[in-house]
């Protein structure tokens, strides 16, 4: 079974192969923006399907994030969306729904909306990917 900081490097690779031909193939400008983004696409979706974990570092961060988000925010109706998505989570089994080819595409699918634009998401989705193949290894 790999750490997260296998899949962490294993979705660099990802995205750094995918990056280089979206950026020379003119699908996403070369950007500082587009490189953070891809970035934080790789950290969170090469970790993703671990999140169904207590102790996994996608949980921990997660969490960090939705307590920075209530204190900057307040708890409005996102805050008691992300709070019931983690009341959930503590009654997800590991390697259940999480572990799935079809979350990750719907989970992936849900940035197009934000971009725009294919790259993000089927970046995301390489590195969902990458993360179950290395799970069954």
């Amino acid at each position: 079974m790999s750490g997260y900081k296998t899949h962490f490097l294993i979705g660099l690779i990802v995205t750094a192969l995918a990056g280089f031909v979206a950026f020379y193939k003119g699908y996403l400008p070369l950007t500082i923006m587009n490189c953070v983004w891809m970035l934080a696409i790789c950290f969170i979706f090469s970790l993703l399907p671990d999140i169904d974990i207590g102790t996994s570092m996608i949980r921990k961060v997660a969490l960090v994030a939705f307590i920075v988000f209530i204190f900057v925010m307040g708890i409005g109706t996102v805050g008691y969306i992300l709070g019931a998505i983690f009341i959930v989570l503590q009654f997800i089994p590991h390697r259940g729904i999480m572990h799935s080819f079809i979350m990750g595409l719907i989970l992936a699918g849900l940035l197009y909306f934000y971009f725009n634009n294919w790259v993000f998401p089927m970046v995301a989705l390489a590195n969902f990917i990458s993360h179950l193949a290395m799970d069954s290894i």
